[in-house]
């Protein structure tokens, strides 16, 4: 029935329904089965995978070289991720969890990110059971007097805090938004209360471990006011690792693994947490497979991300390349070709980067030139490249949760010793993310997360209204009653970012009704009802175009 007080506004509706008008207007309908939000892709199987490994030289060879040239004489097509459900959203795996994407998270949840327990800070004393030198950097492996294993990784001393804070930073920012990762956590080490194991170990040079050599190892390492070292501890992750995994394609040893990876829609949307953070360094070597295994042997695989430390400004060996990063890849025939072309004529925006007000240890990160589609991991990285305007606007709609007060939450756990450092690390955060959702909401719809109340009242968040990009300016919803007829619903505002209609019922069948802002270039959220007490969203799509169902 049409609700009491609607039927001016609804006698068109009406009038279409008894003339039989009934159809969807050509469009597909959707299953009404549930939604699917977990994608079973932790059936147990054996025998354990193989453990993979990527070499560094021949992936970016492979990215950069070998593959464009394989490709140059095929005619690529974009085509929509695979991994989506009936809702345009990514049903939970071993890939990815909806956190923010489904559920609200208080600042001090997305703040302690996959951490639980206590800080290794809490839980001396600390036994180092290996060792490892990244450049002139020392790095140890330690066992807490609770058993749990950590690495703990020092800063670059000329960025001193930066490494540290961009693992912190960026575990926290991409696990609210769905993935897993380590927990990163920072620490200030004394060295004498590390203690050396009871068996011998020996450091990449072949030197035994002593108390001597450790304090060898840290001796050019800046100390706090205490006497501490800051570093950063990285809790080991459960399972038997099995190496990488890749962006593209799937992993042949399991058979759970049977979406190629870069139609993974998480992986092409994570693209947009690489433009945030300047991740530049995302790829396969910083991925982790591993292995659960179950008391009868059969097991599942995990895949996780597991370093940030090249974010925020990480400078490189060459200033003409670091000035680069995020701008061009490493070795980009594009730029080079353009350059040669040009003469080098055309000013580029890395031409004009600079240090900030805090020096540095942010290297070149800022938000002034950020073109988030414009934004270039270190080589191509397949499932970034496959990213569509869906799999953006999708990042985007979970990005526009992380808000104000959550973000300053997450920089606080860094613990940064200088307020300017830290107040320019998180402006720039805020302008790099504002830019990011200025760019990917306004284009498809900003409206999601339906819900139908009262039986018939179809309500709709705004992210767009929500993060201040403006409450919608003209509301309209159109429902269609056949291939060529359309009805005109009222929209009213409900709550802060919250658009309403009432759909009218009009029998048995599924239901197409586009819900529009009136915002320029935004084009409409088109969701899929199916007839009953109560009405149901059985399906939702983010067209390009204005073009009615067919």
């Amino acid at each position: 029935m049409i609700p009491q007080g609607r039927g001016a506004a609804l006698a068109p509706v009406a009038a279409l329904a008894l003339a039989g008008l009934l159809a969807c207007g050509g469009a597909r309908p959707f299953s009404t089965k549930p939604v699917l939000w977990e994608d079973d892709d932790r059936r147990p199987f054996r025998p354990k995978p193989e453990q993979s490994f990527v070499p560094l030289y021949w992936d970016g060879a492979d990215h950069i070289l070998f593959r464009p040239l394989s490709h140059v004489w095929l005619l690529e097509t974009g085509r929509p991720a695979r991994n989506v459900n009936a809702l345009d959203e990514v049903p939970d795996s071993s890939w990815f969890v909806n956190r923010l994407g489904r559920q609200p998270m208080t600042p001090q949840e997305i703040a302690r990110g996959p951490c639980t327990g206590l800080s290794p800070s809490e839980d001396h004393p600390w036994k180092v059971v290996g060792v490892k030198i990244d450049g002139a950097n020392p790095g140890f492996r330690i066992k807490t007097s609770s058993g749990k294993v950590h690495v703990l990784k020092f800063d670059a001393v000329q960025q001193w805090g930066r490494a540290s804070t961009g693992d912190v930073v960026g575990s926290r920012l991409y696990f609210a938004a769905g993935f897993q990762g380590p927990c990163n956590r920072i620490v200030h080490v004394r060295t004498e209360e590390l203690e050396l194991p009871t068996e011998e170990i020996k450091d990449p040079g072949g030197k035994t471990l002593t108390r001597e050599r450790i304090l060898e190892l840290m001796a050019h390492l800046p100390r706090e006011k205490d006497g501490t070292v800051r570093a950063l501890a990285s809790e080991f992750l459960p399972g038997k690792p099995l190496g990488p995994w890749l962006y593209d394609g799937t992993r042949g040893d399991d058979p759970n693994d049977v979406v190629d990876h870069q139609d993974r829609r998480e992986l092409r949307g994570s693209r947009l947490l690489g433009a945030w953070t300047n991740h530049h360094d995302a790829r396969s070597q910083n991925t982790l497979a591993v292995w659960i295994e179950q008391p009868d042997g059969r097991g599942h695989v995990e895949h996780y991300l597991i370093d940030w430390g090249d974010t925020l400004g990480g400078l490189l060996d060459w200033d003409s390349v670091s000035r680069r990063v995020g701008y061009t890849y490493y070795i980009d025939w594009g730029a080079m070709g353009a350059d040669f072309i040009t003469f080098g004529a055309i000013e580029r925006p890395w031409e004009r980067a600079s240090f900030g007000p805090a020096g540095p240890i942010w290297g070149y990160f800022d938000d002034r030139e950020f073109v988030p589609e414009d934004w270039h991991v270190g080589y191509p990285n397949t499932a970034f490249s496959a990213m569509e305007e869906a799999d953006g606007a999708w990042m985007a709609r979970i990005i526009s949760h992380l808000d104000d007060a959550s973000l300053s939450a997450v920089i606080d756990e860094a613990h940064l010793y200088d307020p300017l450092i830290r107040d320019e690390l998180e402006r720039i955060l805020r302008g790099r993310r504002d830019r990011i959702l200025r760019r990917y909401l306004l284009r498809l719809s900003s409206l999601t997360r339906p819900e139908v109340k009262d039986g018939r009242r179809l309500c709709v968040e705004d992210r767009a209204d929500a993060v201040g990009l403006g409450a919608a300016p003209a509301p309209v919803a159109k429902l269609y009653l056949s291939a060529d007829s359309a009805a005109a619903l009222p929209v009213s505002p409900q709550g802060p970012a919250e658009l309403c209609v009432t759909v009218p019922d009009l029998g048995e069948g599924q239901r197409v009704l586009d819900l529009s802002t009136g915002r320029a270039g935004q084009f409409p959220l088109r969701v899929h009802l199916l007839e009953g007490e109560p009405l149901r969203v059985v399906g939702l799509d983010r067209p390009e175009n204005d073009q009615p169902p067919g």
